[in-house]
């Protein structure tokens, strides 16, 4: 053997032992490395658990040492004034009631699952579909909240902190201070078509700021964005007479004040609803309405302060902008994804109220008939549902099913709640068509439908009777003012004192309008799918042939339904109005300033010099009683002018599965909530108790 055979024989052996002594020190080292991070992970699970633990105690403790806890955090911020008070106080529920309801073993679990009545075309910020507005308020965040379970309060929601100060001129200024290191999520690629490719600048995460904030504001305001809840807002907001943002996390509100007098005191002040006004103020992410796609800004030169309040450009892409089918999200809730079958949300396991969301996922699948809902809850699809009148029986035997005494077995019970709706049902009379400018002819009308038959008959009677346009339960509701009787013979005399009687014989009365004989003949449009609607109009339409009325039905889909009452063409509507929360304001629907405006509430064209004249008067007055005389002078205008046919308040039966946490009724729960006026459950409390459901 050579010297270099023997060289490489000795080199492999050497190499060979080399070898298997790294194996076996990776093999030791990964073992090592195993035990090191069982280690740790043990560790983290037990400082995340104490985290949890901590994190709980910390909401069972006082409100003012939350309150100064997020002071603290922000004590160097310059422009915090520490001799004001804070508008915003801190709501136990959250802080100690809700936690201890909660338990220290408490984790968000489970899916809540939902439906909705139909797709919305769209997930547009400024959408007029109440629905829309509820997910996006959900992934989103305000200047402030209410207070579980109470009307007209404020407790901190992204601002810690909102002053009111008084600047140079000795006028009223709010000045808002915002939480640091809040974030919209990324946008994703998946949510767009595959035309659309976002440029980087979308897929990362941005901080929420002041800046935003003045975009929402913006967009509002300008007269370009046509979407009903802009059109709506901008009402409201016209007061404002500056927004300034001062800093990233800080921004300044001045409303108009007006000269008005206070126990013999002549004082300067802004509109009542200011600061509940200003406490509503939310984010429009200024880093997706601002650009197209691929990161161009809409309008490059964007300059000036009120840019945003003005171009008509940017407003006109705004409208149809590509991102106007996802939902941006900075809130307790992310959206998820809208398909043509549901929308979902996860939850923001980031947000600084970590008992905002207390499930992992919702869920909302859409519907196209009520009927297809009330199925889904049947076979436990879905976990709640708000029952209708015409389903009560059906419900009821239910009940009594077998399929239902297995869902029973397996702990799927099913439980009920009823409550008065905060929304009443009515007959919009359009007053731009000759037929309705009348009050004469609209109160006979309405002395022509036998509401109580109604109530009876369709709802099985679940429904209220009412006078106006108040919730039947509020201050603002005027109980000495009584519904128009149901009398059809005094109804038609009504009619021919008005010069409506049959000339021709042909059982439809008629009226010579513009120097020819009209024959009273309207459409009644309403909603195709609502099984309940359908037999009420139906049942109008025979009542009012019995003064010689030919009414005829006009179902409608949702969208057709939309577009006809917001450009005003409809003749008569059947439909149903939501109710805001206390306060009270008439404007929206009844305001002569927003009779001709398109897309507006006032989709019947109402004007009253007097009820404008209250509606200026609330906006001003701060005293409860003078404003319960003011609301109960208006309820009687509105009772005398029959502008709208009141049918009735429903009695609303929410039904759900046992293992849903949370239902409610804050007024019923003074033994949690002392003082609370809140009559309805609020869903945002809800929260899944198994975790295999």
């Amino acid at each position: 053997m050579n010297k270099n055979s023997l060289f490489f024989t000795v080199f492999r052996l050497l190499l060979g032992c080399l070898f298997i002594f790294f194996m076996a020190m990776l093999y030791w080292s990964s073992n090592l490395l195993e035990q090191d991070m069982k280690r740790v992970e043990d560790k983290l699970l037990k400082i995340n658990t104490r985290l949890n633990e901590i994190n709980l105690k910390s909401y069972s403790e006082t409100a003012t040492a939350k309150v100064n806890d997020d002071l603290a955090k922000v004590k160097s911020r310059q422009h915090i004034d520490d001799s004001l008070p804070n508008l915003l106080t801190v709501d136990p529920f959250y802080t100690v009631t809700l936690p201890k309801m909660l338990g220290m073993d408490f984790k968000p679990q489970g899916k809540i699952r939902s439906a909705s009545l139909g797709k919305p075309e769209n997930l547009h910020p400024f959408s007029q579909w109440a629905q829309v507005i509820q997910w996006t308020n959900m992934c989103s965040v305000a200047v402030a909240t209410d207070k579980f379970g109470f009307y007209e309060s404020m407790a901190p929601d992204m601002a810690i902190k909102m002053e009111l100060r008084e600047n140079k001129e000795g006028q009223s200024e709010y000045w808002i201070h915002l939480r640091d290191q809040v974030f919209f999520e990324p946008l994703r690629n998946d949510f767009f078509l595959s035309d659309i490719r976002l440029n980087p600048h979308f897929l990362k995460k941005h901080q929420v700021t002041a800046h935003d904030f003045k975009f929402y504001y913006d967009a509002l305001m300008n007269p370009h964005v046509q979407e009903m809840s802009a059109v709506t807002m901008r009402k409201y907001l016209s007061d404002i007479e500056e927004f300034r943002v001062v800093d990233d996390l800080t921004f300044v509100v001045r409303w108009k004040e007006e000269t008005t007098t206070n126990d013999g005191k002549t004082i300067k002040r802004p509109i009542y609803v200011a600061r509940l006004l200003t406490g509503s103020f939310r984010p429009l992410a200024s880093f997706v309405y601002k650009y197209f796609p691929d990161g161009k800004k809409i309008v490059e030169e964007d300059d000036g302060v009120d840019f945003y309040r003005q171009n008509s450009i940017w407003a006109q892409n705004f409208s149809t902008h590509f991102a106007k089918n996802i939902i941006v999200s900075c809130g307790p809730w992310i959206f998820e994804g809208m398909t043509d079958r549901q929308i979902s949300f996860r939850r923001n396991p980031n947000f600084y109220n970590p008992l905002a969301a207390l499930t992992e996922f919702k869920v909302y699948e859409f519907k196209q008939a009520i009927e297809s809902l009330w199925q889904d809850f049947k076979s436990n699809n879905i976990d709640s549902h708000t029952i209708q009148p015409d389903q009560l029986i059906e419900y009821e035997n239910f009940l009594k099913s077998d399929q239902y005494s297995a869902q029973k077995a397996n702990h799927n019970e099913i439980l009920r709640l009823d409550y008065v709706a905060r929304s009443y049902v009515n007959i919009q009379w359009n007053q731009a068509k000759p037929f309705f400018k009348s009050k004469e002819v609209r109160r006979a009308l309405t002395m022509s439908i036998d509401r109580q038959r109604i109530i009876k008959q369709n709802l099985n009677g679940m429904g209220v009777e009412i006078n106006g346009p108040f919730y039947r339960y509020s201050k603002a509701y005027d109980e000495s003012i009584k519904p128009w009787p149901f009398d059809p013979h005094a109804a038609k005399i009504l009619l021919e004192q008005e010069g409506w009687y049959d000339s021709d014989a042909d059982g439809i009365i008629d009226k010579e309008i513009d120097g020819k004989r009209v024959p009273f003949r309207f459409s009644l449009s309403y909603y195709v799918k609502n099984a309940t609607g359908k037999a009420i109009v139906e049942y109008i339409s025979t009542a009012l042939k019995e003064v010689g009325i030919d009414c005829r039905p006009n179902g409608l889909d949702i969208a057709d339904l939309s577009a006809t009452f917001e450009d005003k063409s409809f003749e008569a509507l059947f439909f149903i109005w939501g109710m805001g929360s206390p306060p009270e304001d008439p404007e929206q629907l009844w305001s002569s300033s927003l009779a001709k405006v398109k897309g507006s509430s006032n989709a019947i064209g109402f004007q009253n010099a007097q009820a404008d004249i209250i509606i200026k008067k609330l906006k001003m007055e701060y005293d409860p009683e003078t404003r319960i005389k003011l609301y109960h002078e208006f309820n009687k205008i509105i009772h005398d002018e029959v502008p709208y046919t009141f049918l009735y308040t429903p009695k609303t039966s929410f039904i759900y599965r046992q293992y849903l946490q949370n239902v409610f009724i804050p007024a019923d729960r003074q033994d949690l909530i002392p003082g609370a006026d809140v009559q309805e459950p609020e869903n945002q409390i809800f929260w899944i108790k198994k975790s295999d459901v």
